[in-house]
């Protein structure tokens, strides 16, 4: 590779007759102090063109002076970040000369780097030259990140892959160059689609488009293959790009996507600490569910996850999740399932055969959990070439065995109550204590006794035998949530509020269940079987709210309502059990996670 930072090629600027005169005197003027100054000086000069509101440029002093690079650029980088209204507007670049590239026009600018369009002089062609964001400001984790890219991008050739031609340092700001494409982003062809749906939202086959709807389906289904082979090749080299999107993918005059923006790249050979659990790297509406938890070891599932998304945008016109912040999106990516074509699709999907097998393939390659995605791109590859020759893909529909499975294993907040294990079982046994005490107490009674118990609830034997044990109950469990959330009542967030809502509604409905039993609306046996339905029921809402496995509980519950019914005299014994098993299950699910012998749960115990 040619390296374009060759020490003896001396960096110039554009003739001083070509430049700019409202940018003259920052660009063209030398700094009008020596070379031997000192620090205090150069910073005094700065200070005072700051003032004057002149903008002064940190390469042109940083080039001046190099043996005062480091504290220049940590004074700059302060300066910025103590007075970010003030600082002077950034100046463009256009008409200098980086060793052979002469800028030519501002491109595109994004979080890693700036690229202009640029005329390579010893070859007299054009390319594109991407400049490192921040110039001289660029921290460390920046500029690795950089290089990383030039060097991933580098030990590629691949034809749906943009190359690099030569890399290169510029008064101290890294470059590197690459093949300028005069076609434009994927996401200019996204954009294209959404205003065609809105515009015309019916269906294509009623309205007569079906022919070149199919044409359109069969164009995207033919950019996802090609982007898909040319991820699966990154991936054999150790490469998972790990920020696919719309605007990361340039088309060329022939209409090939070819990928770019290998920035946020995982190579086999980084560096510890280049990226760390926590650290939430992509872009959120393309972003699969393990980025955004911020795990670090993502794999090749990744990139087949986003590849996924960006066949959809391309289908219908908009990303797979979206919000009105990066905060609602990022919460659908968590949370939700991909979204299904049939139902996103504006003015209802066509019925094309292409897009009944494709919806399949998409369930695959954006399933929420990556052990069930495609294992290789190349596979997903596969499936989109089976669909393009009208063969069935490998992705075939999901039986209702395996939906239902998914949707219980499913737990959208298990963080948040990851250390409730404890409590959730200590509730469990209080319930049961109480209702063990509820059967003793009315297996005391005479007949004559439990029978006023039945009809009544404001007799005695109905305080005894089942107020007493249940508001002691109620105690223990308060007793249960307030040592588990340190005195903290109100639900922290989101993922409790629901969960709070569920159980006062559970305790009002009961409450109000009761007072209808000390009306005479109902005996002490229908209020134990409505006390069995109203818990299948709480556990079923949290099933879609928390853990799917909740509605087997939910089910139980039910048939310990219809086995109350049945057996109305061992009611309490069926009922405390049921949550004695459902609470200890979900205590197991929860647990804490054990660090050293000494540690303390801090929550739920």
């Amino acid at each position: 590779m040619k390296d374009a930072s060759d020490p003896n090629r001396q960096s110039s600027s554009v003739k001083d007759a070509d430049c700019d005169p409202a940018v003259e005197e920052t660009l063209c003027d030398p700094v009008p102090l020596p070379s031997d100054a000192t620090l205090e000086s150069v910073l005094a000069y700065f200070i005072e063109r700051h003032e004057n509101g002149t903008p002064v440029r940190l390469d042109q002093i940083a080039d001046r002076y190099p043996q005062y690079s480091e504290p220049l650029r940590s004074f700059f980088a302060n300066q910025q970040w103590l007075a970010p209204g003030t600082q002077p507007a950034s100046i463009s670049l256009i008409g200098e000369l980086l060793d052979d590239f002469l800028l030519k026009r501002e491109i595109a600018r994004g979080g890693m780097g700036t690229v202009y369009e640029a005329t390579q002089q010893s070859l007299r062609r054009d390319v594109a030259v991407k400049l490192i964001s921040d110039g001289l400001l660029a921290d460390d984790e920046l500029k690795m990140r950089f290089r990383i890219e030039a060097e991933a991008a580098a030990t590629l050739s691949h034809p749906n892959i943009l190359p690099i031609h030569a890399v290169g340092c510029w008064r101290g700001m890294d470059y590197f160059v690459m093949p300028l494409v005069s076609g434009r982003s994927l996401q200019a062809q996204v954009n294209e689609r959404n205003a065609q749906l809105e515009a015309n939202p019916g269906n294509p086959r009623l309205s007569g488009c079906e022919t070149s709807e199919r044409e359109v389906v069969r164009g995207s289904i033919e950019t996802a293959r090609d982007i898909a082979r040319a991820v699966a090749y990154a991936h054999r080299r150790g490469i998972i790009h790990r920020d696919l999107k719309p605007d990361n993918v340039l088309i060329d005059d022939e209409g090939r996507p070819k990928i770019v923006d290998f920035g946020l790249a995982k190579w086999h050979r980084d560096e510890p600490g280049v990226t760390l659990d926590g650290q939430i790297l992509g872009t959120p509406h393309y972003m699969s569910p393990e980025q955004a938890r911020g795990e670090s070891d993502v794999t090749a599932a990744t990139d087949i996850y986003s590849i996924g998304g960006i066949l959809f945008a391309l289908l219908t016109g908009r990303p797979p999740h979206h919000g009105e912040s990066t905060a609602e999106v990022l919460a659908s990516v968590l949370s939700d399932d991909a979204p299904s074509l049939r139902m996103t699709w504006p003015g209802g999907m066509p019925r094309l055969s292409e897009l009944t097998d494709l919806e399949h393939v998409l369930d695959r390659a954006m399933s929420p959990h990556r052990a069930d995605r495609y294992r290789w791109a190349d596979d997903f590859a596969d499936d989109l070439d089976r669909i393009l020759v009208g063969e069935p893909p490998m992705a075939g529909k999901d039986g209702i065995v395996s939906k239902v499975t998914r949707e219980l294993s499913r737990d959208q907040h298990h963080a948040t109550f990851a250390n409730w294990g404890r409590a959730l079982m200590r509730i469990g046994v209080v319930v049961l204590v109480a209702h063990v005490s509820m059967f003793v107490i009315q297996e005391s009674m005479t007949p004559d006794v439990r029978e006023s118990m039945r009809v009544s609830a404001l007799s005695s034997s109905s305080l005894l035998g089942y107020f007493v044990p249940r508001l002691l109950m109620l105690a223990g469990i308060a007793w249960t949530i307030h040592r588990a959330r340190d005195g903290e009542w109100m639900p922290r967030g989101i993922a409790e509020r629901p969960v709070w809502s569920i159980w006062l509604g559970y305790l009002a409905t009961l409450t109000m269940v009761n007072l209808l039993w000390a009306w005479g609306y109902f005996d002490h046996s229908d209020v134990m079987v409505l006390a069995g339905v109203i818990s299948g029921f709480g556990f079923l809402a949290m099933a879609g709210h928390l853990w799917g496995g909740n509605a087997i509980s939910g089910l139980i519950f039910f048939a310990i309502a219809g086995g109350s019914a049945v057996w109305p005299r061992f009611s309490p014994l069926l009922l405390g059990a049921g949550w004695m098993i459902a609470m200890w299950v979900l205590g197991t699910r929860y647990a804490a996670p054990r660090v050293g012998s000494d540690s303390r749960v801090q929550n739920g115990e």
